[in-house]
């Protein structure tokens, strides 16, 4: 998933035409193991003379089974054409999708869907590492890693693992943790800050919630 555009209009891209706009992805469908991660792009390209949305905000992005740790403002790359590059990370095994949709009061409800399918994690990955205590991403800039395993439950935005109860920087969805291992960074002053969870078919990244 690096930053590249596949031939824009050809074979290799996924474009959905509306009335009042065109949706672009940089790729057709994604299809990688859990716990890949890189960017994606998006572009926009209006197909009449007077858009009525207020911002290029109006734009909303959802996904299923991945979450979207960074994304770029909207930038016009060419008159009526806009772009986004987000990064995605694939977070549960299984069929998900990124979306793309608006709600404007000259053309109505529009949205173009990306299939994602998040296979099983690969035997040396940032999954495996992860599950056998080795932590697989950049290290925080301040504070010591360390990891706790043993039976979750997850309940809002708190966490009990392993005799631990650690707060949650948001709110995570309905994840399967019978048995998962928790990542976090203590910082010198006690803060604890969790950083990644990952359980059976499940890597959900929380560092890039903190600073």
């Amino acid at each position: 998933m690096r930053r590249h555009w596949l031939a824009l209009g050809l074979a290799g891209i996924l474009a959905v035409s509306a009335f009042g706009c065109e949706f672009v992805f940089s790729h057709d469908r994604i299809v990688a193991p859990l716990g890949t991660w890189g960017e994606m792009g998006i572009r926009v390209y209006k197909t009449h003379t007077r858009c009525t949305l207020p911002s290029p905000d109006a734009y909303v992005i959802t996904v299923q089974g991945a979450q979207v740790l960074a994304e770029s403002p909207w930038r016009e790359v060419q008159p009526n054409v806009l772009e986004k590059w987000v990064v995605l990370s694939l977070a549960q095994v299984g069929s998900g999708y990124l979306k793309i949709a608006k709600t404007c009061t000259k053309e109505g409800y529009e949205e173009a869907v990306l299939p994602l399918e998040v296979t099983a994690p690969e035997p040396e990955g940032p999954w495996a590492q992860a599950m056998a205590g080795v932590y697989p991403l950049p290290l925080p800039s301040e504070g010591e890693v360390l990891t706790v395993a043993g039976e979750a439950r997850l309940s809002a935005e708190r966490l009990e693992i392993g005799g631990m109860t650690f707060l949650l920087p948001t709110t995570l969805p309905n994840l399967s943790l019978a048995e998962a291992r928790l990542f976090y960074a203590l910082l010198p002053g006690g803060e604890v800050r969790p950083l990644l969870l990952v359980a059976e078919g499940v890597f959900w990244r929380l560092d890039h919630l903190w600073p």
